[in-house]
């Protein structure tokens, strides 16, 4: 397909009539596998998802729990002999099943609790608002049950590793060498229909991450406090004039004329912000005092000003780092999980009460999952986990995907209790993208292996 044909495509499915009437009708994408080993997603009845405005605006937050979050005590089973299984491997870590928050049962029927420290969430989930997808992580191609250890089974490289699977996560685009993320090049597809955007598509305010790396479009990093300057500009206006004249200057090499003409950017960028910022509404929604907080709070403001911005496509960064538990898990995961649901739950309320709880979807991502298996008192690097979409189109109060059964040595066991995915990553971001306004039918572009998995919408946004 040429460029110009996926110019003309994406305009047609761009628009705002087009965005309130749900883009993710475009269906699902790429062909089945081979032997038919992926997760069967059952029909989903929509709980009534909250339509989007017909400002066309939509955006995606990516809130990623640096380190590696574990799954097995974020979702526990709650009775009978799956409560056993799992508390026999967790030994000290095992939660007390009174404390579990109930989930309802997942596609293996099994009952499922969270952790106490998600009562926020558990709420969402009861609302329709939140959803579970269970068993999410890196695959080079579907895994079939029992063949996780298999000779000719194809694995993705360097697994357990934080970079690397980090990394995964983030580009999953295996075999390539080019450190260009999903998200952006998502960006560098809709960029094309979007002139009028005076911002780039990307914004970060967790540092610089390959997620939002494109070939043209790359995530612009802010402060929490909003657009901050280099400190030797900030004081002599003579300083900066000369700044300016430098960055104008006819440059010969390339990389000078490419730092002068990011530099121009940045600026142009941070005035834009720094003027519509400065007449954002007063927040009526509260965020904890950390980090994440902090951050959730800041996207929150810089979406409530989106209109005198320009802006119809908005990808956030944020992350929550301290999720590495080899040790203390007990304690260090109550602590982030706290954070975790005291946040999305402001931030959900924060959509809401700018009347955009249907146009702003937020999703976990994380290393890895961890092992089931415990090493004392914390756990190590795993595979497969659990992520949480939340957000007023997404279709909650359910699970997605394919629960593993927590037994060590499973038919999904790849050792010590670390359990390959039964969903790809490729189809976890096809659904958000499908839903964000990339067709199913250029969805390869952004996942060159999604024609490996049988679907490419797993059903979890409306």
């Amino acid at each position: 397909m040429t460029k110009q044909t996926r110019r003309d495509f994406l305009t047609i499915t761009l628009p705002a009539a087009a965005v309130a009437g749900g883009l993710a009708a475009c269906g699902g994408g790429g062909g089945g596998s081979a032997d038919g080993t992926d997760p069967v997603v059952p029909p989903v009845v929509p709980p009534d998802p909250v339509p989007p405005t017909p400002e066309g605006y939509k955006a995606l937050v990516a809130i990623f729990l640096f380190g590696g979050n574990d799954a097995y005590n974020t979702l526990v089973p709650s009775e009978g002999s799956a409560y056993s299984e799992y508390a026999k491997a967790r030994l000290e870590l095992a939660l007390p099943q009174a404390q579990l928050l109930d989930m309802g049962s997942a596609d293996n029927g099994v009952r499922f609790g969270a952790h106490p420290a998600l009562t926020e969430l558990q709420a969402l989930y009861g609302q329709n608002r939140l959803a579970l997808l269970a068993n999410v992580g890196p695959l080079a191609a579907p895994i079939a049950d029992g063949k996780v250890r298999s000779a000719g089974t194809l694995l993705p490289p360097r697994l357990f590793s934080h970079n690397d699977q980090s990394d995964q996560w983030q580009k999953t685009a295996a075999g390539s060498l080019e450190s260009v993320g999903w998200a952006g090049r998502a960006a560098d597809l809709l960029a094309q229909t979007l002139p009028g955007q005076q911002l780039p598509i990307g914004i970060t305010y967790n540092g610089s991450n390959l997620l939002q790396v494109g070939r043209s479009q790359v995530g612009f990093s802010l402060n929490t406090s909003g657009p901050v300057e280099a400190a030797f500009l900030r004081g002599s206006l003579a300083t900066r004039a000369l700044y300016d004249q430098l960055l104008a200057a006819p440059q010969e090499h390339l990389f000078a004329r490419e730092y002068a003409s990011g530099q121009q950017r940045g600026q142009i960028y941070n005035a834009r912000m720094g003027s519509a910022l400065a007449g954002a509404p007063a927040s009526t929604v509260s965020f904890a005092n950390d980090r994440l907080g902090q951050q959730l709070a800041a996207v929150a403001k810089l979406i409530s000003v989106r209109a005198s911005l320009g802006v119809k496509r908005q990808i956030f960064f944020v992350g929550l780092g301290g999720f590495d538990t080899h040790a203390d898990q007990l304690s260090r995961h109550q602590v982030l999980l706290r954070s975790l649901s005291q946040n999305l739950d402001s931030f959900y309320r924060a959509t809401e009460a700018m009347g955009l709880a249907g146009n702003v979807t937020s999703f976990t991502v994380s290393d890895f999952g961890r092992s089931l298996t415990t090493n004392g008192d914390g756990t190590d690097h795993g595979w497969g986990s659990h992520q949480l979409i939340l957000g007023g189109a997404v279709r909650g109060g359910r699970f997605y995907g394919q629960m593993p059964d927590l037994v060590p040595r499973g038919s999904r066991d790849y050792a010590g209790g670390r359990f390959a995915p039964t969903s790809a990553v490729e189809q976890y971001g096809s659904t958000l993208l499908q839903w964000f306004g990339i067709p199913a039918a250029e969805m390869s572009a952004v996942f060159p292996n999604i024609g490996r998995f049988a679907t490419g919408n797993l059903g979890f946004l409306g």
